[in-house]
């Protein structure tokens, strides 16, 4: 009877785990599978085919797929007429999907992305959907700015990345599928934010009340320009954010000295305002540390304020991160970002001669 009972009982066993190993196989098959198989088009990276299906994914979306438990299988798929065409959209006879998202009310037969990298059908430009906030969104609909579908094109990039946001078509250019009123030929990025066309200087200003970014015309165009952070020479004015803050000078120095710090001349800016401008002699003045060290002849500042207890006078940067004056050696601070005194005073300097040859101690 122990015999039997032993056998039985094994067999119950066995059949428990196999059971149990089946269920956390299908398990982890159908709720977390893990992708593998083999592109469908070689030349790119985001379209896979394995026993389930084809799905898409990529290293912009991996995660978001992920967090929602989903590897971003296809339905419904045509498999015998499914197309990539680029990274991030396919088709097959009568769908077109944006990643794996099936985008409605598409002619599937004439859709296709143009050579600037746009995509159309017979009927519509469609473009990202950003729900007027000026944000990223993969959800895709027909412009509603009636932009030409034979001509609408991407043309601004910036750090080699090309803009969404911007696109124009034989006769206007569109911001987040808004038409501007720019002139569209000469309308062109040449900074970070700024853009000019023939006839003004234009800036993209972040508008908190509606949640967008707006283009701002600034200036009229004049020449020379000279784009920096924040700060933007346009011939003899000088313009910070959406305001011009110099008028009708002649520039013969525009100079960034450190974060929201320029020079203009002899006059110092900080965040579009003047700065220590009855305090520093700016034109004879020596800047370090990001420009929130300031030195002339006289005194010294850290950012505001000025730090009595240095001689002007003997100051002067020995390596990056030390200084000294004639007493005293100084040593920038690890958290000097938070500190109202940026340095550390490590010792006095004593100065020993021995015949004609003179030491520097301690």
């Amino acid at each position: 009877m122990k015999k039997q009972e032993l056998k039985m009982y094994s067999k119950i066993v066995t059949i428990i785990a196999s059971i149990i190993g089946l269920f956390v196989f299908v398990s982890l098959y159908l709720v977390l599978p893990i992708p593998r198989g083999n592109k469908v088009d070689s030349d790119y990276y985001t379209y896979y085919k394995n026993i389930r299906g084809i799905y898409y994914i990529s290293v912009e979306h991996s995660l978001e797929l992920i967090n929602h438990g989903s590897w971003g299988y296809l339905k419904d798929v045509d498999e015998s007429s499914f197309t990539v065409l680029d990274d991030q959209w396919a088709k097959d006879a009568t769908h077109v999907w944006f990643g794996d998202k099936l985008i409605e009310n598409v002619d599937a037969k004439t859709f296709h992305i143009n050579a600037s990298g746009v995509a159309v059908d017979k009927d519509n430009v469609y473009i990202r959907d950003y729900s007027g906030s000026g944000s990223y969104s993969s959800y895709i609909s027909p412009s509603h700015s009636g932009i030409d579908v034979e001509t609408a094109e991407y043309f601004v990039h910036r750090l080699g990345s090309r803009q969404d946001e911007w696109m124009r078509d034989k006769d206007y250019v569109y911001h987040y599928d808004k038409r501007t009123d720019v002139d569209r030929n000469s309308f062109r990025i040449i900074g970070e934010n700024w853009f000019i066309d023939k006839n003004y200087v234009y800036l993209t200003v972040y508008n908190n009340k509606t949640q967008a970014w707006d283009l701002c015309r600034i200036d009229s165009l004049q020449h020379p320009i000279e784009p920096g952070y924040c700060y933007f020479r346009n011939g003899r004015n000088v313009i910070y954010g959406d305001s011009v803050i110099v008028r009708d000078l002649d520039i013969r120095r525009f100079e960034e000295i450190g974060v929201g710090k320029y020079l203009v001349n002899d006059m110092l800016f900080l965040n579009g305002e003047p700065f220590l401008k009855d305090s520093l002699d700016v034109k004879n003045a020596t800047f370090y540390f990001y420009g929130r060290i300031a030195t002339d002849k006289h005194h010294v500042f850290f950012d505001r304020k000025q730090l009595d207890d240095i001689n002007a006078a003997t100051f002067r940067q020995i390596s990056d991160e030390v200084f000294e004056d004639r007493n005293y050696l100084y040593t920038i601070k690890e958290n000097s970002w938070e500190e109202e005194y940026p340095f550390d005073k490590k010792k006095e300097r004593v100065i020993k001669c021995f015949d004609k040859c003179c030491l520097s101690v301690g």
